[in-house]
């Protein structure tokens, strides 16, 4: 005789499946930013893919306190969400230091990357904010991952494009 399983149930199985995509592609973007280290972006390179395997972190981590909620213990969840939110100012605090430790360019796009990946950041903020459904299954942050992969994805398109600031030990 089998014994009887509980069917597992997901919290948030649309949350938590936008998360691991966002996951997914943020590390997907660490790896190509791993793979172009070179030695005029040994800096900022490394800087980028360190803030996108951050980014995926958050994403990874949250999608898991998403979707599994009924199964974690109280103070589980409340680090799970702590070590989420540090991912994310990680992430945010390595950016900006790829950015610093880069000699920009306004010829190559770089500029009109990074505002695009910032203001498509800020737009998702905005909308997840506003609490918005849009059926049983879909809310806000559903809507807020689906746009920060393409926030993201400008985001990575300006990495791509710099080069380190001259002077920066190599």
């Amino acid at each position: 005789m089998r014994p009887l399983r509980r069917k597992m149930e997901i919290t948030e199985p649309v949350t938590m499946l936008t998360d691991y995509a966002l996951a997914a592609v943020s590390f997907v973007f660490a790896y190509i930013m791993g793979c172009n280290i070179g030695p005029r972006t040994r800096v900022s390179a490394w800087l980028w893919c360190a803030a996108f395997v951050a980014s995926g972190s958050a994403a990874a981590l949250g999608g898991t306190y998403h979707g599994f909620t009924k199964y974690v213990e109280p103070g589980t969840l409340r680090t799970l969400w702590s070590l989420t939110t540090y991912s994310m100012g990680a992430s945010t605090a390595l950016m900006a230091a790829g950015v610093h430790s880069a000699h920009i360019r306004p010829e190559d796009g770089t500029i009109r990357w990074l505002v695009s990946g910032i203001l498509v950041t800020l737009i998702g903020i905005v909308v997840q904010q506003t609490g918005v459904r849009r059926g049983q299954n879909f809310n806000h942050n559903d809507a807020y991952h689906l746009i920060q992969i393409v926030g993201l994805y400008c985001l990575y398109r300006s990495a791509r494009t710099l080069r380190d600031r001259p002077g920066i030990e190599r």
